[in-house]
């Protein structure tokens, strides 16, 4: 389906600082009903053109793709560059921001299958030396399932101001000072494991313990690990190459303008940091169909990847079901619907791309999506639940 090209008119706008991650805000949830028992609807898609169309000003491209059983459909909108008014490539590449953790946390689970890696043990005996010497002993299980107690970066650390983010947007920051900048900051909590906060500082960590274990970059893991064997062509995990190959929307960020109002700076090329792989939607659901199948995790790993601690939810207002619990398990999130559907996923932002990935368990229906906003991190949880609504629960997102 052809993009709709759309002009774009841009006054003062409330910049948000930009961030790493994305994280939606959950659709009002049923109670109590075993996924089992819910029948997903049937595939709408007058509601998932209605979803994407629904895009505000402030995001530039969109892109979704659905795929299952019940058939498949592939939609975009808006322009792929706001200069040229070239549509928008359905096969299309993006940034994926925070969906490389989903990457992140295979390779460490399969490193725990070949004995190399013991989520029990502590991080301090893979990387002694990187975390503080006060810091209690944190298992490498919490650094996937967000509950390490390891603080964040802030504002403080990196520019987030729009300028700042143009400025040095092809600047490096390998692993190791990025984590050293996070512990400088306080811990959001005493004891690792007992509550969940969601963060990119303990995938930095997962990730080092990867190149430790190895002997490589974890990217370079990834890529012989699972894009190779999967034949994810169009799928990269770059170390420092700030390129785009490929058909793609370009990515912009609004920065103020002189005079008032708000201009325009493409951003799509960029140092691609701790969460710069780049895929496709095709790619992408071929990787969740390898994943939930089990072609690359065995079944103890498969067990650890779908088990959600059952701790508090630290904020809360997002946590699976309303109820205030952890909805994230190694390196997915957990999200059930207003019809009681439950899907299993990854969402992610960088600058000037925001993206997701969202399955049922048994892979009935699949979502993958991506969309260029202009407002820094991209965190647009509104049009994130409408299209995880049309695809998976049309009917109560359209009330």
């Amino acid at each position: 389906m052809a993009g709709d090209p759309r002009e774009r008119r841009l006054g003062r706008r409330d910049l948000r600082a930009g961030t790493l991650t994305l994280k939606i805000s959950h659709v009002a949830s049923s109670r109590a009903r075993s996924s089992a028992e819910v029948v997903v609807p049937q595939l709408d898609s007058a509601a998932l053109q209605a979803a994407i169309s629904s895009a505000p000003d402030r995001t530039t491209s969109v892109l979704a793709q659905v795929s299952g059983p019940a058939g498949h459909w592939s939609g975009t909108f808006g322009v792929a560059d706001t200069a040229t008014e070239a549509p928008v490539p359905a096969d299309g590449r993006f940034r994926l921001g925070s969906v490389t953790k989903t990457f992140i946390a295979t390779v460490v689970l399969q490193l725990v299958a070949e004995n190399r890696v013991d989520l029990a043990q502590p991080v301090q005996h893979y990387l002694p030396g990187v975390l503080p010497a006060d810091y209690p002993p944190i298992p490498v299980r919490t650094l996937l399932d967000f509950t390490s107690s390891l603080p964040e970066l802030t504002g403080d650390d990196l520019p987030t101001s729009p300028e700042g983010v143009v400025d040095h947007r092809f600047d490096d920051h390998p692993l190791p000072e990025l984590v050293a900048m996070a512990v400088r900051h306080p811990r959001p909590f005493d004891n690792p494991g007992s509550v969940q906060v969601y963060g990119a500082t303990g995938y930095y960590v997962a990730a080092m313990i990867i190149e430790k274990i190895t002997g490589r970059s974890y990217q370079q893991e990834i890529t012989d690990r699972i894009l190779r064997p999967l034949r994810l062509p169009d799928t990269t995990a770059p170390q420092v190459d700030t390129t785009m190959p490929g058909p793609h929307s370009h990515g912009y960020i609004a920065v103020p303008a002189p005079g008032g109002g708000s201009r325009l700076v493409d951003i799509t090329e960029q140092n691609p940091g701790a969460g710069g792989m780049i895929s496709t939607a095709a790619d992408l659901d071929r990787f969740l169909v390898s994943l939930f199948s089990g072609r690359l995790l065995p079944p103890p790993q498969m067990h650890e990847l779908f088990t959600v601690p059952d701790v508090p939810y630290l904020g809360g207002a997002t946590s699976d079901s309303g109820r205030n619990r952890a909805y994230y398990s190694a390196g997915l999130m957990r999200v059930t619907l207003a019809n009681g559907v439950t899907v299993w996923g990854k969402t992610g932002s960088t600058y000037g791309y925001t993206d997701g990935m969202f399955t049922t368990r048994d892979l009935g229906r699949r979502l993958v999506y991506s969309f260029t906003p202009v407002t820094g991190g991209g965190n647009d949880p509104a049009l994130v639940n409408r299209l995880i609504s049309a695809a998976f629960a049309p009917a109560a997102g359209s009330r």
